[in-house]
């Protein structure tokens, strides 16, 4: 039996806590952006950052911050968790002092745990924000057998620039970005290589990507030279003048290449396969507040296409999409994943394209909200057809951007 504590008079104990050696470490509560929280107190209090950490497995992140080390400060530890229902219920409160006008509701389980609902915004004015945000084609992501023999295809014959690569061991993959310009301005593909996978299919909806060169022939012959395919030799279109050709890539991806005169973003294009052109115009822009660029019928040829962007397709990405006459039905394949478009707020733009989905299909796939860890906010859904969009908040992908220079 072990032996007990001596008994120590409860006047000489209560003197203990005198005698000890005591302060105050730190003040913990809970916010709702962490990053927003440290700027301003950075910014407007004269705080300093002094640790960071990020517990993935528990979905939390802390950080702490003061005036001067926690050897010897006082400090605040501001805790953010992915789902915490008391910084929820927190923001509602806030929000509705702050704007009573508006009807807001807290929803149990929308996706596990609580979600606090945007405000109800009626569905005219809620309709005509995408064409207000401020949206871009960020990249195209796709998945790649063999990812350093991809970089250099690309790097060699198309003449991209490998702009940054990251590798994810405990997940298993590896991406890599490449483009003809910074993230922050152009459209760029990210390439993903999942460790032991080096064959994927891609499909019968997928149809290509494009690049805008200025001279197709030279680019064709360098292709060629560096044992690329190509699949169409460089001249011009059927009934048309537009010059052009198509290369296949290692994994089959095809590109068709353009030729145009100076472009700001050469990656011009990415063309899916749809089953109602229609119906995906209208989705496209109402969802994604695209407008049609421009739209082509070639009843001789049995198809049409639409070019969907936010500007005119010689000045930016466009979406091309495609509509083979009396075809309603693709296979996916798994090799393309999805196409990633910027916003400033994922959550209105949640609610538009769930608005949208009742009417024309498609549905949200990933509820807005910043991702764990990253704390990058975006949403993903996919369109009727099928295929996969994620938007991604604008000041969130560039300061992504700049935390891994």
């Amino acid at each position: 039996m072990a032996e007990a504590a001596p008994v120590v008079p409860s006047d000489e104990l209560l003197e203990w806590p005198k005698k000890d050696k005591r302060r105050f470490l730190h003040v913990v509560y809970r916010v709702g952006d962490l990053d927003r929280t440290i700027k301003f107190y950075t910014e407007c209090f004269g705080m300093k950052l002094l640790r960071k950490r990020d517990i993935p497995e528990e979905k939390y992140s802390n950080a702490f911050l003061g005036f001067g080390p926690e050897e010897t400060n006082f400090v605040v530890e501001l805790t953010y968790k992915e789902d915490d229902e008391t910084v929820l219920e927190y923001l509602l409160n806030c929000f509705q002092q702050q704007a009573p006008r508006y009807q807001l509701k807290l929803l149990r389980k929308v996706f596990d745990p609580w979600k606090l609902a945007a405000p109800v915004v009626p569905s005219d004015e809620l309709l005509e924000w995408p064409k207000k945000d401020k949206r871009r084609f960020l990249h195209v992501v796709y998945r790649v057998g063999d990812l350093d023999r991809t970089i250099k295809f690309y790097t060699e014959c198309f003449g991209m620039k490998l702009l940054r690569k990251r590798d994810i061991p405990e997940e298993k993959y590896t991406n890599a970005f490449l483009g003809f310009g910074p993230e922050e301005t152009n459209f760029v593909v990210e390439l993903t290589y999942n460790y032991g996978v080096d064959k994927y299919d891609i499909g019968t909806g997928f149809g290509h990507f494009a690049i805008a060169t200025q001279d197709v022939y030279k680019m064709v012959e360098d292709i060629r030279a560096k044992g690329g395919i190509i699949t169409r030799e460089p001249g011009p279109v059927k009934g048309g003048k537009s010059v052009i050709a198509f290369a296949k890539d290692p994994d089959g991806y095809i590109f068709e290449l353009i030729q145009r005169g100076p472009t700001p973003e050469p990656l011009c294009q990415v063309m899916l396969r749809v089953g109602d052109l229609e119906r995906s115009i209208k989705f496209y822009e109402k969802a994604l507040g695209m407008k049609m660029v421009k739209k082509t019928d070639r009843p001789e040829y049995k198809y049409s296409i639409a070019m969907m962007g936010y500007a005119e397709e010689h000045e930016t990405t466009v979406l091309e999409l495609t509509y083979n006459y009396g075809v309603t039905e693709y296979t996916k394949g798994n090799a393309y994943a999805q196409v990633a478009i910027s916003t400033d707020d994922v959550y209105k733009s949640a609610e538009v394209v769930n608005l949208v989905t009742k009417e024309l299909g498609g549905k949200i796939t990933r509820q807005p909200g910043p991702i764990p860890g990253l704390n990058t906010k975006i949403t993903s859904f996919l369109d009727p057809d099928g295929w996969k969009t994620v938007l991604v908040d604008n000041e969130d992908f560039l300061k992504e951007l700049h935390k891994e220079e």
